[in-house]
């Protein structure tokens, strides 16, 4: 691996991305922002699935695709020919780091998988929604597939409700985090030892691996967790509350905060009464709390009890639309949104990654058309 002390922390390292869909993109992109170089490799039709996930599009893709694939090079490849097999085993050749998410079985069928590459150096990682063994090893893996199997929709809803689904694609993105920490500690190992490693990552296991107060609620206490909707089953107060103009979220997770919040509610004797000494009291008479609390709340705007709790530190906001918290202070001064000269739709407005190097400035090139950088590629390899 080339080493460049002076530039991004993976500047040297060739990631070949065989990946479409969401939870291998986003690692791959996560990549690419650290200055790997990632070729993505899409079939000779329509590419990876996710150009078409739409509207809105931008030029013949969706936003949601180009979302996901920034500073990556587009290369396609007929898999099923010889000759796509064939430059599929020289790329592989070339990588440092092989990502797939085909179902189990299929990379063994075009010769490309880690034991048929035999490469002591190569780190290879396998997604997949259900791991590469196991009776669900077949089954495809979508995000509300698993966010329906995980349990989650389940304890996201609220109290005699239909089950929930996330309003983005949590298990993807959790997962996609997993496999790109996991790269980075295989590259890190791969300095020490030479020797690269083969990695498998699920769906399911990654999304349960971040439900962790869920299932060890339930490992180590046999307690299940009810929907609870907007609230926190452990904490209270934790949820969404309703002013006299508008929802925000008020959490007190410790009892400085609970003493706070007592302060800017304008109620100080509840931070005294008996029922609601400790936390454990407070989850205990939860409604008999949260009813007092809602009957305050709705004496006074959105804006009077925001800066009430800010003064006395108690964690506190609005809730916000998507065009809300891309239009706020916060997020235009921490230059989170930057302009981009698309070569197809000219300039737009994109999010740079929130990795941010002390001297570097964030990487930033479109997203690749589809076969962008086919021929370029293919003269490299001869």
């Amino acid at each position: 691996m080339k080493k460049d002390v002076n530039g991004f922390p993976l500047e040297g390292v060739l990631v070949l991305d065989l990946t479409r869909a969401v939870s291998g993109p986003f690692c791959t992109m996560n990549l690419a922002d650290l200055g790997a170089r990632v070729i993505k490799v899409e079939d000779t039709g329509a590419g990876d699935e996710c150009r078409q996930w739409g509207p809105p599009f931008v030029g013949p893709d969706s936003a949601y695709f180009l979302g996901i694939n920034r500073n990556k090079e587009s290369l396609t490849l007929d898999l099923k020919s010889p000759e796509g097999r064939r430059t599929l085993l020289q790329l592989c050749a070339k990588a440092d780091v092989v990502i797939e998410n085909f179902r189990p079985g299929v990379m063994k069928r075009l010769g490309a998988d880690y034991q048929s590459l035999e490469r002591e150096d190569l780190i290879y990682v396998s997604i997949s929604g259900f791991g590469q063994d196991g009776p669900d090893s077949g089954r495809p893996g979508y995000d509300i597939l698993v966010q329906a199997m995980s349990g989650l929709m389940t304890v996201s809803a609220y109290p005699d409700g239909p089950p929930v689904k996330c309003g983005f694609p949590v298990v993807d993105i959790v997962t996609s985090f997993y496999a790109s920490q996991a790269i980075l500690a295989s590259l890190f190992s791969r300095e020490r030892t030479g020797k690269g490693r083969y990695v498998d990552i699920s769906l399911l296991e990654s999304m349960m691996g971040v439900m962790c107060s869920v299932t060890s609620a339930w490992l180590l206490a046999k307690t299940e967790t009810k929907p609870m909707g907007a609230t926190q089953g452990s904490i209270v107060p934790y949820q969404i509350f309703k002013a006299a103009d508008g929802m925000m979220v008020i959490g007190a997770p410790n009892e400085r905060l609970w003493q706070g919040f007592c302060r800017a509610l304008e109620r100080e004797e509840l931070a005294n009464d008996p029922k609601y000494a400790r936390n454990e009291l407070r989850v205990k008479h939860r409604h008999e709390l949260i009813h007092t609390i809602e009957t305050e709340l709705a004496k006074h705007p959105r804006q009077y009890w925001l800066s009430a709790f800010e003064r006395e530190q108690v964690p506190c906001g609005p809730v916000l639309s998507t065009p809300e918290i891309l239009e706020s202070p916060v997020i235009r001064q921490r230059k989170a949104v930057v302009p981009l000269q698309d070569p197809v739709s000219g300039p737009v407005e994109v999010l740079r990654s929130p990795m941010r190097f002390a001297g570097l400035e964030p990487r930033l090139e479109p997203p690749p058309r589809l076969g962008e950088h086919t021929a370029k590629i293919l003269q490299e390899l001869g």
